[in-house]
């Protein structure tokens, strides 16, 4: 209750209280925009990287997505949401689509976790809290971002992308995607979920 009212001694006149409670209830349209640069960046990356790699990039303001061509069902993914679980702070996924009910996940799980080197996977630990959807996980390290390392806030991860979102694009591309972004494992990938 101290730190309230702290905070409150800040709000001295009515204006300044107006404008405080303005911006809170822009702080959705605020990250989202930051969200916006940050894509388009991602997007001009992915465009040059991707061709003839096998995979196919997607992004919108819940994830940022790549997925193997012609098996949208198994992918590298940041989805922003999870950040608020113990389990992905700041944090970079494998990513199954479990909604495809003919897939023998199990043994998908199986083939992702012995082929944890051919597949870059060395900094993924198993999800051990959800074994589901986001089967591996890494954090990504703070220099991404320009944070520092107990930062886990998407609001305060992206702040770089104000000012600086091509170079936080690039960041996030060579520690995420880059690791999978060529032919041989996007086969890999498919092939766990096409036998």
């Amino acid at each position: 209750m101290e730190e309230v009212n702290k905070v409150m001694t800040l709000f001295d006149s009515k204006d300044k209280w107006n404008a405080f409670i303005e911006l809170s209830n822009m702080r959705t349209e605020l990250v989202n925009e930051l969200k916006d640069c940050l894509i388009i960046e991602l997007k001009k990356i992915a465009e040059s990287s991707l061709t003839d790699s096998g995979w196919i990039f997607d992004a919108n303001y819940d994830y940022i997505k790549m997925y193997p061509i012609g098996s949208n069902i198994v992918g590298v993914v940041i989805e922003w949401r999870c950040w608020n679980e113990p389990w992905s702070r700041r944090g970079a996924c494998i990513w199954f689509n479990r909604d495809d009910k003919s897939i023998d996940w199990p043994k998908v799980y199986d083939k992702i976790k012995t082929n944890k080197n051919s597949l870059h996977l060395q900094d993924y630990g198993e999800n051990i809290q959800n074994h589901g959807w986001l089967p591996f996980v890494k954090q990504i390290p703070a220099k991404v971002f320009d944070v520092e390392n107990d930062t886990t806030s998407v609001e305060k991860c992206l702040y770089m992308a104000k000012d600086h979102a091509s170079q936080l694009a690039t960041n996030l591309w060579e520690e995420v995607y880059k690791p999978f972004a060529n032919k041989e494992i996007a086969d890999l990938m498919r092939s766990f979920v096409k036998e």
